[in-house]
């Protein structure tokens, strides 16, 4: 989830253009124009690669064309913020995603090594996210937090700026709520 962490922390990217970049912030830039061109009939639907050929190009210059001119086919840093910031405005379309309460309370944690049911779930989750980001590795479904379900719940502690401990907790358990409806659900 690095590129979304990118996006939501107001990051910003080196210049882009066709023969310069390839990869994760590729990735981001093709997600917010993806996601700009559901709500919008004029600008070009793409899938998220990570590569910056003909296709990105294409709908960064389509969007230049519409949002923010001049057209060049570049993404420099006033482009990408343009992008970044008509993304912003369509993802308030949505509202924020409602809480999915399945801790059993305010208190409760999944430390390393234990067993339980909200852990599969989370890895459900992990397994979804895994389709469209490379943050997350496949975890097996055995309702342990362990192995690449641990560095997973580490992972979403990092992106969201939380204590790394890998231990599901509410904090984490929120945030993962966050990304999962953000990129799966709404993907």
């Amino acid at each position: 989830m690095k590129g979304r962490d990118d996006i939501m922390n107001g990051t910003t990217t080196p210049e882009m253009n066709e023969t310069q970049h390839s990869g994760q912030p590729i990735r981001s830039l093709q997600y917010m124009l993806d996601q700009l061109a559901i709500h919008n009939d004029h600008l070009v639907r793409l899938a998220v690669d990570g590569i910056f050929g003909e296709r990105t190009l294409e709908a960064v210059m389509v969007f230049q064309r519409e949002y923010h001119p001049p057209v060049t086919g570049v993404v420099d840093l006033s482009t990408w913020n343009a992008i970044r910031d008509a993304y912003f405005q369509v993802e308030l379309l949505y509202g924020f995603p409602p809480p999915l309460n399945v801790l059993p309370d305010g208190s409760y944690t999944a430390i390393e090594g234990q067993e339980c049911d909200p852990i599969l779930i989370a890895q459900a989750m992990f397994v979804s996210l895994n389709k469209v980001t490379s943050n997350f590795s496949l975890c097996e479904m055995n309702s342990c937090n362990d192995g690449d379900t641990h560095k997973n719940i580490r992972e979403v502690q990092r992106l969201a700026g939380l204590p790394v401990t890998g231990t599901l907790d509410r904090s984490t358990w929120a945030y993962m709520v966050q990304l999962y409806q953000a990129l799966v659900t709404r993907g």
